[in-house]
């Protein structure tokens, strides 16, 4: 595994990476997260650990850019705390899966309902038979407001992100 990398803030709020010995905004950090990097941020004066702190400054600013966070994620994550993000984003993820049961359920039943057409299909090519699905796939998802398959798995990559990001800050800080 690689090491986190560590940031340190100084009094002037600036933040400097010290893998790269250069400054580096907050959008940085959340590049390196979003790369799969852990970061640690500390504060240079008193030598506390604030990862938590400007990891919520990110969420403010993506709130702000428009990659927008339910506010009733947020809520029960502030009133709950790193438990209420994994019990929130694992439903929505169930959710999501829910919606693709259903989708396929509701495919079936509309080939079954059209086997006297099933020779039409397999007439087209397979090429406008795949378009078709996929056109018709993105638009049921997009009028259910369901996420892709790839929605689901960048989530579940970052929940295991946020999940470790978690179990590290309690670790640092029980030490």
């Amino acid at each position: 595994m690689a090491e986190s990398v560590l940031v340190k803030r100084y009094a002037n709020r600036k933040l400097y990476n010290t893998e790269t010995s250069r400054y580096i905004t907050l959008r940085g950090i959340q590049e390196l997260i979003e790369e799969g990097r852990e970061v640690r941020v500390i504060d240079n004066e008193t030598g506390e650990d604030i990862t938590s702190v400007a990891l919520s400054q990110i969420l403010v600013d993506s709130e702000r850019s428009a990659r927008h966070v339910p506010g009733s994620v947020l809520s029960e994550l502030i009133s709950k705390g790193g438990d209420a993000l994994y019990t929130a984003l694992r439903k929505r993820v169930d959710d999501a899966q829910e919606g693709m049961d259903e989708l396929r359920r509701s495919m079936r039943r509309a080939i079954g309902q059209r086997e006297h057409d099933v020779s039409e299909w397999l007439n087209e090519s397979r090429d406008d038979v795949e378009s078709n699905v996929q056109h018709l796939v993105e638009r049921v998802l997009g009028a259910l407001d369901l996420p892709r398959r790839a929605d689901i798995d960048a989530l579940n990559a970052n929940l295991e992100r946020v999940a470790k990001a978690l179990e590290n800050l309690e670790s640092s800080s029980s030490d």
